[in-house]
């Protein structure tokens, strides 16, 4: 992720944004399995957390916020494209920030989330083409 100028506030959208993805990914063929929920858990920690230090007002590490609106999405059993909606949005208006390596990053975490259950089916599928093609708009 491109460090300059960027704020914990700022750190704290993308991740919000991350976690709405990543629901869409997994609520996309109806119901978020547990496998899909405890993989993004397990990618948070693992790749997302020693990303970057930004931390909030709390002192929470704004990668959870990934963790924080997933988990809000799924409570409020939001549409799935609802949610892809929303982190095209926060993508939009901080495409600055997405380098090649968190693009891939999130490629990558949005692939395995897809595949922690059963491996892909047709709806994950379609997702991570909406994805690819949104992160390849120039």
């Amino acid at each position: 992720m491109k460090e300059e100028t960027i704020t914990s506030e700022t750190y704290q959208e993308i991740y919000t944004g991350l976690g709405y993805l990543f629901y869409s990914i997994a609520a996309v063929d109806g119901q978020v399995k547990p496998a899909e929920a405890e993989k993004l858990k397990e990618l948070v920690n693992k790749d997302w957390v020693p990303l970057e230090g930004s931390r909030d007002e709390l002192g929470t590490d704004a990668a959870y916020y990934i963790e924080f609106s997933f988990d809000d999405a799924n409570d409020q059993a939001m549409p799935p494209e609802d949610a892809f909606a929303r982190f095209k949005t926060t993508y939009e208006a901080n495409k600055a920030h997405f380098d090649a390596s968190l693009r891939e990053l999130t490629f990558g975490t949005a692939q395995a989330i897809a595949s922690a259950f059963a491996r892909h089916n047709k709806s994950e599928l379609g997702q991570l083409a909406q994805l690819s093609l949104l992160f390849n708009k120039v």
